[in-house]
């Protein structure tokens, strides 16, 4: 559309036919970034779901739409599994999200599933497992205070202290 030479030929977003093309854009993206403008319903969010939010996320922040990545930030901090925030944060480079993450990761009872072994990869396996084992006392079954875990996490990610 920018490079286009001004003469008799049509111009791109001039008529449906011709369409302003964005590459890589998905029409369910789309739709659902332009519902935060044309809601259908004022009182509630058109968007509810985590797979929603990342489609807003993932244009708002291709075309630095800043509030809009902090709305899909914050909806998307609501739904998101402690995993999900770890790749939606490697994705995006929200590195804020991956300490919370890590640390819910490194504190609960369960551990990694296959299926999150999987999306994660194998650095983040090894990386939240050798968390896990430095922050747990295994003779006592004892985890260590959250501060603790905080600081471990924090060394391991090479994150400075929150002020």
């Amino acid at each position: 559309m920018f490079t286009l030479q001004p003469g008799d030929k049509p111009l791109e977003g001039q008529s449906d036919g011709l369409p302003i093309p964005l590459p890589d854009v998905s029409a369910v993206d789309f739709a659902r970034f332009l519902s935060l403008f044309y809601p259908r319903r004022i009182v509630a969010d058109d968007l509810t779901t985590l797979d929603e939010w990342t489609s807003v996320l993932r244009i708002a922040h291709r075309y630095e739409f800043e509030e809009h990545v902090k709305l899909a930030v914050e909806r998307i901090d609501n739904l998101a599994t402690p995993v999900e925030r770890i790749l939606l944060a490697r994705t995006y480079n929200f590195p804020a999200w991956l300490e919370q993450a890590y640390l819910s990761l490194c504190m609960r009872e369960a551990s990694l599933t296959l299926d999150e072994g999987t999306r994660l990869g194998m650095e983040d396996v090894i990386l939240i497992s050798d968390l896990r084992q430095r922050v747990r006392c295994p003779q006592a079954r004892v985890a260590f205070p959250e501060h603790h875990v905080r600081w471990t996490i924090r060394s391991s990610l090479h994150t400075p202290s929150p002020s």
